[in-house]
């Protein structure tokens, strides 16, 4: 899944939407009646769902019909389907699901932390690095957590995505996060959050063993100037007449 809303630019938060839907419906069915073929409309409804409901723009026109079209190729190595099958599971799929497709995701979590974060806060006012690399490098682990069994089957979404987070906070030197703004966020585990902390310390020790390791800030800042550069010049030197006006290539 992440590599088709990657090809399209498609933010990767839609990817743990379709996961939560795919979930919920296959849980609905009965091994009998779940073949490859069924399997694979299913995966591919839910995250033509998901961008449905995470990315209006690419609902509409020639660019919603480029990706529902590409989506029923993936459906298996030897089955593809139709949009007209896809259009019918949705159907399904709302009617099975009772309509409560908007549920939570982990994703959903990080952005409220850290908009709530000292950090989120403070990069609102001063647009500084520090709240761009706490969102991005934990919603990064929450997208690993995905696939991890381990996390998945024994922590809560937001258990998840709060240990992610306090991570993040760790390898950040005093500098960026001083004493004061730790302390509060540690408040923040029994006064806003409610979260038990030996849950919370609990799942981050998992974080740890299962997700890869935290690229540093400063070379997190210093990758950040380097492409913010590089897409200058690119922009610079490139032909307007050639600017794309939607997504016809095929995946």
């Amino acid at each position: 899944m992440y590599i088709v809303v990657d090809h399209y630019h498609i933010d990767r938060e839609v990817v743990a939407t379709a996961w939560n839907l795919c979930d919920r419906m296959i849980s609905k069915q009965t091994a009998a009646g779940l073949g490859v073929e069924r399997l694979g409309v299913i995966l591919v409804t839910c995250l033509l769902l998901a961008i449905k409901m995470k990315c209006r723009a690419f609902c509409e026109g020639e660019i919603a019909e480029n990706i529902t079209r590409s989506l029923c190729t993936l459906v298996g190595r030897d089955h593809t389907c139709t949009p007209a099958q896809i259009n019918a599971m949705e159907k399904e799929m709302l009617k099975t699901l009772d309509w409560k497709v908007n549920a939570p995701t982990m994703q959903d979590f990080v952005r409220l932390y850290v908009d709530l974060h000292p950090l989120g806060k403070l990069g609102a006012r001063n647009d500084t690095f520090a709240a761009q690399y706490l969102h991005e490098i934990t919603r990064y682990q929450v997208e690993q957590a995905i696939y991890k069994q381990e996390l998945m089957m024994n922590y809560k979404p937001s258990i998840i995505a709060f240990a992610a987070m306090m991570r993040v906070e760790e390898g950040l030197e005093e500098a960026i996060l001083p004493l004061d703004m730790r302390e509060a966020e540690t408040l923040s585990l029994h006064g806003d959050f409610k979260l038990e902390p030996a849950e919370v310390e609990e799942c981050l020790f998992v974080l740890e063993h299962y997700t890869e390791k935290i690229i540093p800030y400063e070379e997190y800042e210093s990758e950040i100037h380097r492409l913010t550069a590089a897409n200058i010049a690119r922009n610079a030197n490139a032909d307007p007449a050639l600017a794309p006006v939607g997504v016809t290539d095929d995946l």
